[in-house]
């Protein structure tokens, strides 16, 4: 009987495998009620005749949880109909809600045993104004001058508090104020202070204000009505303050504990605020937590590609984005944002109002199906729904619709410009050769028209390399813990695993050693897992294995196999037998 050691990788330990051995596929009951809304689910016949999710797409999709989708039931049926990360937004609910989630989420991925990412979103720093005297608030008239203050008292037609003293210091005239999602502006005239209720205006502009009563006068550019507690956004300020706040600190520990697979930093400024969160994600012990940059501010899109290296991969938030710069201008961000990403190696997920009309339609407007295009033709690996999921009235039909435009865009990629030649990951300036063996995989799979490349990994990092070359087929990473396999789940093309079969032969490897494991057995687990989640639909479809040599051990990618999807030993006589005793291959593997 095989014991599972958990092996610490850096504060986390691997998680035991799923109880089943056997993937169940998706009941007829599930199934009819999705085809009952018109075919929705994403859903394959394996080589058992089991009916499977799929595991086909190329880009990813990312939904965001919500009173409209947190039932056991709809998420059910999200993952069925394409879902591959749920998103926890932490600017609403409390804990208890989200560990709740967390444990449907993880049931469900148990159920059907195919990974799940959990991505959780800090609220971060996000300004808004006080209250006003009228509850409808104030009707604010272009050319007409408004003050912020701290004063807690009401709001009127020529003030209200702005309870960010951090703001108040750092704007200066000219500086420029977007409120209510930037339907209304403004223009600073002059920064000043209170003194014994008087009002004092700064004799220069690099003056800063006494503690405690600092405040702006404004001129109104763009006109509209103001009411409580509306956002507050300083496109062309650099804050002296960091994303972080009380709020995310607990939020932070508490996404840690409940060990999610992504934290995203909403207002992202620079790379020092990403330095900072890995510093907290780290001290809480969980060093392996992949972290997102949230680009939404001009400031973070000018420190872009630093933003990029303390970062396991960025988000372009168009929301915030189109806010704090002009809306012409967001597309040509995204595709810059998409690009510099790819050149790193780094997953990127576009978000913000791709299906936002099917929060009360039933269909998408034709420019959200050409929206959701492009940004894959663009390059990126991930696309995300916001309302859409969370609170629409079609959450199903969003996922599906924004698969099926996926899978068209992936259909049509051949008469469409090829993602452009990447550089190599990153990896301290060093060499190994690596990077040559994933090309060769990739090239060897388009010629011999592969149904999968299966990786066997460790920490997710060979998977990261080759989805970065986009060999134009599904990528299997065989994961050593299952944590890795959720982890790799934002990645364009890759679809992680870390089942029984996967875990014994690591748990081998520790407790007999790496001779002990035959290559051939690792060659017998990739060719079972292509049968079973339906990428293999015939015995000859081929497949190929990368690895390396030996299991598990630090060390150059350096093996390349080929071999038909009934297994080495059924296509050639090269393989392990039944006992798992084949004296005829002693290679060993590893990543």
């Amino acid at each position: 009987m095989i014991v599972y050691i958990p092996t610490e990788v850096d504060g986390d330990s691997c998680s035991p495998p799923w109880k089943n051995d056997v993937i169940d596929g998706i009941s007829e009951e599930v199934l009819e009620g999705l085809e009952a809304q018109g075919g929705l689910a994403d859903a394959v016949i394996n080589m058992g005749q089991r009916k499977v999710r799929g595991c086909s797409k190329g880009a990813k999709q990312v939904a965001t949880l919500g009173p409209a989708s947190c039932e056991e039931e709809m998420l059910e049926r999200l993952f069925l109909c394409g879902v591959d990360t749920f998103r926890l937004n932490f600017s609403h609910g409390d804990h208890e809600e989200k560990t709740e989630l967390i444990r449907k989420i993880r049931a469900l991925e148990a159920k059907y045993r195919h990974p799940i990412a959990i991505l959780a979103d800090m609220q971060g720093p996000k300004q808004r104004c006080g209250k006003f005297a009228d509850p409808d608030g104030v009707e604010l008239k272009k050319g007409q001058k408004f003050r912020f203050d701290l004063k807690p008292d009401l709001g009127d037609e020529t003030r209200v508090q702005l309870p960010h003293p951090e703001i108040l210091n750092a704007l200066k005239p000219q500086s420029k104020l977007l409120l209510d999602d930037g339907n209304i502006q403004m223009e600073i005239l002059q920064q000043g202070y209170l003194e014994a209720n008087k009002s004092m205006a700064m004799q220069t502009s690099n003056q800063d204000p006494p503690d405690g009563n600092p405040f702006v006068d404004c001129k109104v550019t763009v006109a509209g009505r103001l009411k409580a507690n509306k956002g507050v956004n300083t496109p062309d300020v650099i804050l002296p303050m960091s994303p972080i706040t009380e709020k995310d600190k607990e939020d932070i520990e508490f996404a840690c504990k409940a060990q999610v697979d992504w934290i995203a930093m909403s207002f992202v400024q620079t790379a020092d605020d990403m330095g900072e969160l890995r510093r907290r994600v780290n001290g809480h012990g969980f060093n392996e937590i992949k972290l997102l940059a949230k680009i939404e501010k001009p400031s973070a899109v000018d420190d872009l590609e630093n933003i990029l290296e303390e970062s396991d991969g960025v988000m372009v938030a168009r929301g915030d984005l189109g806010v704090e710069m002009p809306a012409e201008e967001v597309p040509f961000v995204q595709k810059r944002i998409i690009r510099a990403a790819n050149e790193q190696g780094k997953p990127v997920i576009v978000a913000t109002q791709m299906l936002e009309s099917m929060i009360k339609n039933p269909t998408p407007t034709r420019a959200e199906c050409s929206d959701i295009a492009n940004a894959i033709l663009d390059g990126c690996d991930c696309v995300m729904l916001s309302g859409e999921s969370a609170v629409g009235e079609y959450p199903t039909k969003a996922v599906t619709i924004q698969r099926r435009v996926i899978e068209a865009t992936q259909a049509n990629q051949v008469s469409m410009p090829p993602v452009p030649e990447t550089l190599k990951l990153k990896d301290d300036g060093k060499d190994d050769g690596t990077d040559e063996v994933l090309k060769a995989a990739a090239s060897l799979a388009k010629a011999c028209k592969a149904c999968t490349i299966v990786v066997f990994t460790a920490t997710g990092r060979t998977a990261q390399l080759l989805a970065q070359k986009r060999p134009g087929m599904p990528i299997l990473a065989v994961c050593k813990c299952l944590e890795v396999a959720r982890r790799v789940s934002l990645l364009h093309g890759v679809y992680g695993t870390s089942d029984r079969g996967a875990q014994d032969l690591a748990t081998r490897v520790e407790k007999e050693g790496s001779y002990k494991v035959r290559f051939s057995e690792a060659v017998d687990i990739a060719c079972r897992l292509a049968r079973e989640k339906g990428l293999a639909k015939e015995d000859n479809d081929d497949v190929v294995v990368v690895a390396r040599l030996p299991l598990f051990q630090s060390g150059r990618l350096n093996t390349i196999r080929i071999v038909q999807a009934m297994g080495a030993k059924q296509a050639d006589g090269y393989g392990p037998e039944e006992d798992g005793e084949d004296d005829t291959d002693l290679a060993y593997f590893e990543d």
